[in-house]
């Protein structure tokens, strides 16, 4: 089995078990305490965020196709949907994508499952925002990579996308550091978590140079990098950075 295929597997026994807390994995999202309004108003005030945001820029941003990557049970696809005339949801997990569409009562969202280590299933040039948050750093390279290259495709001429990837350390390819450190994050950590009782998430990194250059491949322009606000203060080298690209107009 892939590296791939063990991530998609962990989170549709994650999505089963705890489809809540494996998206937001605080203590008040476990089954015995959880409070499901909450957990969507915590989606609505971060789009309401993100929207806002986007405005202060005088990013003039078309508002008809949303596409939510890494939707989990659909806290920000949901939310999404009060501000795109529709918006698409997509997630590995089946169980996950259930759950989503069981809570969603908009008519203007749809779930997707996707297993596919692309986003081949989706033309190009079909959204105007492309928002992937807190999902990346889950999946493995080169899959993560090619999300990467199809968030720019994705986009119609002038769309945004915008999405979170832990930064760290560039290897040469297939070196032995490149090589070890893959062994480490794919078979090694998630070995620990198992014998800890826990799901074997894995935790990803793609260096900044290396998603830049993804960007640019694409034919997308960097428009701003910024280090996730929980991590501002930390002194660690390598922090989550939200990326801000856009395709040019053609």
């Amino acid at each position: 089995m892939s590296a791939f295929e063990k991530a998609s597997s962990v989170y549709e026994k994650f999505g089963t078990e705890e489809p809540f807390y494996a998206v937001l994995s605080h203590e008040q999202y476990k089954r015995r305490r959880l409070d499901v309004d909450a957990f969507y108003a915590n989606g609505r005030q971060q789009i309401d965020e993100l929207i806002s945001d986007i405005e202060r820029r005088g990013i003039q941003l078309g508002r008809h196709r949303a596409l939510d990557f890494g939707c989990g049970v659909g806290r920000l696809s949901i939310a999404l949907a009060s501000h795109f005339q529709h918006v698409v949801g997509v997630d590995v997990s089946s169980s996950m994508v259930e759950t989503a569409r069981q809570h969603c009562r908009r008519h203007n969202c749809e779930f997707v499952v996707n297993k596919r280590v692309d986003l081949g299933d989706f033309p190009t040039g079909s959204f105007d925002l492309v928002f992937s948050d807190i999902t990346i750093q889950h999946i493995p390279a080169p899959a993560s990579e090619n999300y990467v290259r199809d968030f720019i495709r994705l986009l119609k001429p002038n769309g945004l996308a915008i999405f979170l990837i832990p930064d760290g350390p560039q290897y040469k390819r297939d070196s032995i550091g490149e090589r070890w450190e893959r062994f480490c994050r794919e078979q090694v950590r998630p070995f620990a978590k198992r014998v800890r009782g826990k799901h074997a998430v894995q935790i990803h990194y793609l260096a900044r140079q290396r998603v830049e250059g993804l960007i640019t491949m694409a034919g997308g322009t960097l428009l701003a990098t910024e280090v996730h606000p929980d991590w501002t203060t930390c002194s660690r080298p390598y922090k989550p950075l939200y990326y801000w690209a856009k395709r040019s107009a053609t």
